[in-house]
């Protein structure tokens, strides 16, 4: 036998020995299924947790675009109700918009600008939507003389 063939054959059999086994008998220790079940554990409590942080994240993100939706269809529709009315610069507009159940919009109405050729007749108005997790979304809009 080579030098070599004998250096594998004896590798062979140091991981073929029993290491206090009785009679022969092969299988795993209580402290190797012990090790490997920590370790099975750990990466499986690692997952569950990526993917419960996974979902609310997905949902928080889910209800940020809701309420940047809702704080257009707001825009929107104050659009719509200044041009049906006949004075253009209000402290409050009546709007017809109903945003979703847990939604809120509020907006702000800038100032009225002095009534005159001068003055350019634009109004700001700050839409703010709030999601049901507190994300806020916000839009600025003018307002119009018709």
């Amino acid at each position: 036998m080579s030098r070599r063939s004998k250096e594998r054959a004896s590798r062979r059999s140091f991981f073929r020995r029993d290491r206090g086994r009785v009679g022969g008998e092969q299988g795993s220790t209580l402290v190797e299924i012990m090790i490997a079940c920590a370790i099975m554990g750990t990466a499986i409590v690692a997952l569950v947790t990526g993917t419960g942080t996974l979902f609310s994240a997905s949902a928080i993100n889910r209800q940020a675009a809701t309420a940047s939706i809702v704080v257009r269809d707001y825009a929107e529709a104050l659009s719509a109700a200044v041009s049906q009315t006949t004075a253009w610069c209000s402290s409050s507009y009546t709007v017809s918009y109903t945003p979703p159940t847990g939604y809120s919009v509020s907006p702000v109405y800038g100032a009225c600008p002095a009534n005159n050729a001068a003055t350019i007749q634009i109004q700001t108005v700050t839409i703010t939507a709030t999601a049901p997790s507190g994300a806020q979304e916000t839009v600025k809009t003018i307002v119009r003389a018709p």
